[in-house]
């Protein structure tokens, strides 16, 4: 598949190139990555090589992962990255931590779901999933229409492999009538966000 570009009202999501290695690195240095992401640890410059140089071109040419750099221009640096798995059509998303808090990541996250629904085929339902507690990355799934979906058994895996207590979440192509007040048991009434979207 060949990398597609998306346009947001403040953002481009482009493909991420080896040029963005130093940010990617830099950001992923974030302690609250260490809790909440299944990123190697600690993380180098030679992971965030690896990363854009190799998985993320063998992914988007597989179709197996779809990768984008968040950017507020086009050529811009490189605030954070999301994706898009053809497994359970799963999305996952970071961004750096000087851009939290501008809203940005649910901007980014409504544009991939969009652009998914017609342009990824066979999507029907995009999955979310995160480490219990990954309130901000929840917030992020909140904003973007996604329906709470956690139960009792929910896991999702950790970095060594084990299966950790996770949250879910689904959205699918029609906004659904209840979604944000599906996330009352998990949020409650938090606006502050405290993970690592």
């Amino acid at each position: 598949m060949e990398p597609v570009t998306l346009r947001t009202e403040r953002l481009v999501l482009d493909l991420p190139v080896g040029s963005d290695a130093e940010r990617v690195a830099r950001y992923c240095q974030d302690p609250l990555f260490e809790r909440f992401l299944t990123t190697p640890w600690p993380y180098t410059e030679e992971h965030a090589h690896g990363f854009l140089d190799e998985y993320v071109p063998g992914a988007w040419e597989s179709g197996s992962e779809l990768t984008w750099a968040l950017r507020t221009a086009s050529g811009g640096p490189l605030i954070g990255v999301i994706s898009l798995r053809a497994k359970g059509r799963e999305v996952g998303y970071w961004l750096g931590s000087d851009h939290r808090g501008s809203a940005y990541m649910a901007e980014a996250l409504d544009a991939v779901c969009t652009w998914a629904f017609d342009g990824f085929p066979g999507t029907e339902v995009i999955t979310w999933r995160a480490n219990a507690g990954n309130v901000a990355s929840a917030m992020v799934a909140r904003a973007s229409g996604f329906r709470n979906t956690t139960t009792a058994t929910t896991t999702v895996p950790g970095r060594d492999g084990e299966e950790l207590v996770g949250w879910s979440a689904e959205r699918r192509r029609e906004s659904e009538a209840g979604a944000r007040e599906s996330w009352q048991p998990l949020l409650g009434e938090v606006t502050t966000p405290g993970g690592a979207a």
